[in-house]
């Protein structure tokens, strides 16, 4: 019989309104128990409400599933059971230890009828004496949550005789008591408090040699590492770090149980405290999350949310939490795995030690990490979204040849030249000062597309220091200050001038992909364009756009302009105010870099003003902000009247390209969130269709 000690988790348990367990969240919570060194875990105790599970036996069997899978028995799963009678608890342990091998329970005294202290003799040795032996038993002793039924020490002697027996978490409410509890400790009984604000005073009352066979239960557990660092102390006898950590213990209590309710405010405090740690990870367009959050945010005290906000922040400054680093949906690392994984690549070791990591941010294709070097500070890009076209690909390796001029677009070995970079799975690029891209880019520092350290492709950049250009635009808006300044015209004129130099790496035919670069088989622009309008028509039909045929007359009445189309350049494609990062300092504007090129391609420049046009210039209707862009980029090209009906022209096909999208996801997603934000979304799309067709504000 495996001895349980050190840190019992007394389990936060996340459920739904009809009190279903809510799978993926208390995975994470499991994950995250783990990774802060608990060395058991209870489930359904008074933190994970089992009050309110005594009868949901499915839901119980559901969890203990879980807590298996993730565990793999590596640690010791208890289950709290209440009743008032030796029958239930007897039926219940049956039931559940057919299904669980090595699951555990903890039982305690009857929780709503009072009995006599020869009573509750009887009703633990009926317990203990009708089931397997080989079945650990923890008895639980707090008289105020059992109806004031307390176990007596001279109880306790009588019942040490029992097999499965193997030990007692007490509240520790009386010091008499706990002392003669402590001398029954041995290597085949554990004694355990439940009180965290005297997990201190508790270990001064164990012998040393003997506190190798206690342990501690903690809610906090759920959040942070503390209890294990303390317990660890306890074992070395470290008197002076004993009680620094009961006062950290004390505060994080302080701050994040302060709330307006004292019924459930651990549990409340920490749910909140868990949720806003990984607020990243958990959508907030999951209904079962938002019904979570908004029923805590209705009990807690505002001023309470902006405290456990602060303190949550500050633990993970002070490593007084392990965080979980997430990739994709089924890849989970704890922060030395991720040490390790990176440790034997030269160019990373070399930024020095990981002082920290944030994320993950989310993105359409990857999961994006932030991490602080002793050095540097860099940005880690894991390909996630398996359905992204160039999955197998990091882009930039392909691009950057061209942005500094190594590689020009009419070199005769150009096809050579992009093989061989193809078939290179690792490696960097760094720009150098004497060969600086056309454009301010970020450096490759390193790329590796093998899949053998970890399963997705991956990419780690240079940080580019500010905030996307929109996002300042934003805040300008909400602050009331003035948007039509000289600065900003100044930024807008830089970003015309870059997608006009950008534009002047050209190639004497179309790409469909970028993967064919430099092959001498051309592909038709005009047969790709046409198949392209053709299969996004169909699929409008089948999303109930019933004006087609003014589509289809719109594109035929401008089909010339994108037959004659000869001339095809190197486009960012996602050129916008969402990538394009700038810093303001003490009142001036710098670009400091263009990000995302995870869409470049081969085709017609027009196509480059599309999201530009509709995500921001056509939004903030600022003249001064159009004039400086086109003018800018009018240095290298000729900006006509058919130059600016084919951004139209293309506008059309990608508005018709989001709507499809977006009714695809409004019928793959169901939940009221969803279908609000695409049907507004699927309005605008159409609004803009119409005004393009029949010819609206032209």
């Amino acid at each position: 019989m495996v001895q349980i000690n050190g840190v019992m988790c007394n389990a936060l348990t996340f459920y739904d309104k009809d009190f279903k367990i809510i799978e993926d969240v208390n995975s994470l919570l499991i994950r995250h128990i783990l990774t802060n060194d608990a060395n058991s875990i209870l489930l359904f105790g008074s933190t994970g409400d089992g009050n309110l599970f005594s009868n949901k036996i499915e839901e119980k069997i559901k969890l203990v599933n879980l807590v298996s899978e993730i565990t793999e028995g590596k640690i010791p799963t208890l289950i709290r059971l209440y009743s008032d009678d030796e029958e239930s608890i007897l039926e219940e342990i049956g039931n559940l230890s057919k299904r669980f091998e090595d699951l555990e329970f903890m039982i305690s005294p009857p929780i709503s009828r009072k009995i006599s202290e020869d009573n509750i003799k009887s009703y633990f040795e009926s317990i203990l004496g009708s089931i397997n032996p080989k079945r650990q038993i923890l008895l639980y002793n707090n008289p105020l949550q059992c109806a004031g039924n307390n176990i007596d020490p001279d109880v306790l002697k009588t019942l040490i005789k029992f097999p499965s027996l193997m030990g007692l978490n007490d509240s520790f409410y009386n010091i008499k008591n706990c002392k003669s509890y402590a001398q029954l400790i041995n290597e085949d009984f554990s004694f355990f408090c439940g009180l965290e604000e005297h997990f201190q005073d508790f270990f001064q009352l164990i012998p040393l040699n003997q506190r190798k066979n206690t342990g501690i239960v903690s809610s906090l557990s759920n959040l942070v590492n503390s209890c294990s660092k303390l317990y660890f102390y306890a074992l070395e006898d470290n008197l002076l770090e004993l009680i620094q950590l009961q006062d950290q213990i004390n505060d994080i209590r302080s701050n994040i149980f302060d709330i307006k309710k004292d019924e459930a405010k651990e549990k409340n405090g920490l749910k909140y405290a868990f949720l806003h740690l990984y607020k990243d990870l958990i959508s907030n367009t999951n209904e079962e999350f938002k019904f979570i959050n908004s029923k805590l945010q209705a009990e807690i005290e505002p001023i309470s949310l902006e405290k456990i906000m602060a303190e949550v922040n500050y633990l993970l400054h002070n490593k007084q939490i392990y965080q979980l680093y997430p990739i994709g949906k089924k890849y989970i690392y704890q922060f030395h795995e991720i040490i390790k994984i990176f440790s034997k690549i030269g160019v990373l070791v070399q930024q020095g030690k990981v002082k920290k990591i944030t994320g993950p941010y989310s993105a359409d294709i990857n999961t994006i990490y932030k991490v602080k070097f002793e050095n540097n500070q860099l940005v880690f890009r894991f390909r996630t979204n398996r359905f992204f076209q160039f999955e197998n690909l990091i882009k930039e390796k392909v691009l950057y040849p061209f942005l500094d001029n190594t590689i020009k677009s009419d070199d005769p070995n150009l096809r050579e030249k992009i093989k061989t970079i193809i078939n290179t799975k690792t490696g960097s690029y760094i720009f150098h000062k004497e060969k600086p891209p056309i454009i301010p880019a970020y450096n490759l520092i390193y790329f590796d597309e093998t899949r053998e350290i970890i399963p997705f492709i991956f990419s780690v950049q240079e940080y580019i220091r500010g905030k996307p250009l929109f996002q300042l635009i934003n805040n300008y808006i909400d602050e009331g200050k003035n948007l039509d300044a000289k600065k900003f015209q100044i930024i807008f004129s830089t970003l015309g001038d870059y997608l006009g130099r950008l534009h002047e790496i050209k190639f004497d035919h179309y790409f469909k992909s970028i993967l064919d670069i430099g092959k001498k088989h051309k592909d038709s622009y005009s047969e790709f364009f046409q198949h392209e309008l053709e299969s996004e028509l169909q699929e409008a039909k089948k999303n109930d756009i019933n004006f087609g045929d003014e589509i289809k007359r719109y594109f035929k009445e401008k089909q010339a302009l994108i037959e004659d189309e000869d001339e095809f350049v190197l486009l960012h494609n996602g050129f916008n105010s969402q990538n394009v990062i700038v810093k303001e300092d003490r009142g001036i504007l710098n670009l400091n870099g263009i990000i995302d090129f995870d869409n470049w391609c081969v085709g017609s420049r027009a196509q480059d003003f599309i999201k530009i046009d509709y995500l921001i210039l056509k939004p903030l209707n600022i003249l001064s902000y159009d004039n400086a862009f086109y003018k800018a980029y009018s240095k290298y090209y000729d900006i006509d009247k058919d130059f600016k009906k084919k951004i139209e022209i293309y506008k059309l096909l990608w508005l018709l390209k989001e709507f499809n999208f977006e009714s695809e996801l409004r019928r793959k997603y169901t939940k009221p969130e969803i279908q609000r934000s695409s049907s507004e979304s699927l309005e605008n799309y159409l609004f803009e269709i119409k005004a393009i067709i029949r010819n609206i504000f032209q």
